[in-house]
């Protein structure tokens, strides 16, 4: 019976850790809410999460923060080679681009520069998907 319950503690742990860094990876901000969305609730595996939000949300011109799943904010370099690092170990990776709504084109464009000189293959911008789906 002691192994057992020593199974049962472990798997709870183990599911508590990954709840929590899943959770980690979904910074709040304000994501888009598009008229007429075909956006779905999907779940990719060898994906890499990129946020991009307000440095100050009451001021949008302050300017913008971006990071890599649920890392620190760091430049846009930085996260250059965070996505080629993934890339050499999964050659399939996807990225997911998470950005606030109320920031300009041009922050989330420099994003998508950065994936596409990158060479990856699959790019998905998350938007707010409505409760009834």
């Amino acid at each position: 019976m002691a192994p057992m319950i020593d199974v049962v503690f472990l798997l709870l742990i183990f599911f508590a850790l990954v709840t929590r860094f899943a959770s980690a990876e979904n910074v709040p901000m304000e994501l888009p809410t598009p008229k007429d969305s075909r956006a779905q609730n999907i779940q990719l595996k060898d994906r890499v999460v990129i946020n991009c939000r307000l440095l100050d949300p009451s001021h949008p011109e302050a300017g913008v923060l971006y990071s890599s799943g649920p890392n620190p904010p760091e430049s846009l370099e930085r996260i250059a080679a965070r996505l080629a690092a993934a890339k050499q170990a999964v050659p399939q990776l996807k990225v997911m681009i998470r950005a606030d709504r109320r920031l300009p084109y041009s922050a989330v464009r420099a994003v998508m520069q950065v994936v596409a000189e990158n060479e990856i293959e699959m790019m998905n911008l998350v938007a707010h998907v409505g409760k009834g789906e």
